[in-house]
């Protein structure tokens, strides 16, 4: 067995972790009618997505053709665990969201979601070495 690949494969996994789309009666701002999607990238980082900045990435995920989207996951994903890899610098916090954010969503789409505030509770996981990502609904 070649110990080199045991390495690269248990590198380039990552899991997220998101506890539904969260209206604004469930958090701070209660009077106002959008709410938020918050993830956890590893044990590292919590993201947070206001609402609109979820339905604009919503929209344009929609011209997508479906071998777009894996690309883009894959590149997405590929950056991610790069990042991740090298530790997590305070610069890269920003792009570490952002791709994060990319596989996230487009793993909803392709997981049948058609609105992004039904996104429930799940658990999205990357495998690098299969490049693909699994997604548990109720994690």
């Amino acid at each position: 067995m070649n110990s080199d690949l045991a390495f690269t494969d248990a590198a380039s996994s990552f899991t997220l972790v998101c506890p539904g789309y969260r209206g604004a009666a469930s958090h701070e701002g209660a009077g106002r009618s959008e709410g938020k999607l918050t993830f956890t990238i590893g044990a590292q980082v919590v993201a947070e997505i206001d609402h609109s900045d979820l339905l604009e990435s919503w929209q344009a995920a929609k011209g997508l053709k479906p071998r777009e989207s894996a690309k883009m996951v894959q590149i997405a994903a590929d950056h991610l665990s790069e990042i991740l890899d090298s530790g997590l610098a305070a610069g890269d916090l920003t792009e570490a969201v952002t791709d994060a954010a990319v596989v996230f969503l487009l793993a909803m789409k392709r997981s049948g979601i058609k609105d992004p505030k039904r996104i429930p509770a799940c658990t999205v996981m990357w495998n690098g070495h299969k490049g693909e990502e699994r997604v548990f609904f109720g994690t």
